[in-house]
């Protein structure tokens, strides 16, 4: 089913830095407001997450720190739900930091799960297999 339209009255500048952003990465206007519109409402809602471009796209990650949401929660999930072990595990986190991944995890788990997922495939053999071409022979 298509998206209802709704109309919007932007200033030109913002307006031309979407259209610029649009043709940079070969996406429709529409596309790129949309996704500016989602990260900016889930900023807001988690406070301390960020979104910065990765090989996979767009990813969350935890301020102050470079490390993806999907990281701590995969290292959280991996001790049982261990509050105190991931604090242990990664001193430099704040309470504070550790509960906007919590919370960010809550709002959006498919896109945590599906991060944990792919990156649990990123194998040395399935780098070299999807890398053949590039990969040194010996």
């Amino acid at each position: 089913m298509p998206a209802p339209t709704t109309t919007l009255r932007l200033r030109p500048a913002l307006r031309n830095e979407i259209a610029r952003l649009a043709r940079r990465h070969r996406r429709s206007f529409s596309e790129v407001a949309q996704d500016l519109m989602d990260e900016a409402l889930r900023l807001r809602t988690c406070p301390g997450i960020y979104f910065a471009d990765e090989p996979n796209g767009r990813e969350a990650k935890l301020a102050g720190t470079g490390l993806g949401v999907w990281e701590v929660i995969r290292d959280y999930l991996e001790l049982g739900q261990n509050q105190a072990a991931l604090r242990k595990l990664f001193p430099h986190l704040s309470t504070a930091q550790v509960h906007v991944c919590l919370l960010y995890y809550a709002k959006y788990p498919e896109e945590i799960d599906d991060a944990i997922e792919e990156n649990r495939q990123l194998t040395w053999e399935a780098v070299r297999s999807r890398l053949s071409s590039v990969a040194k022979r010996a």
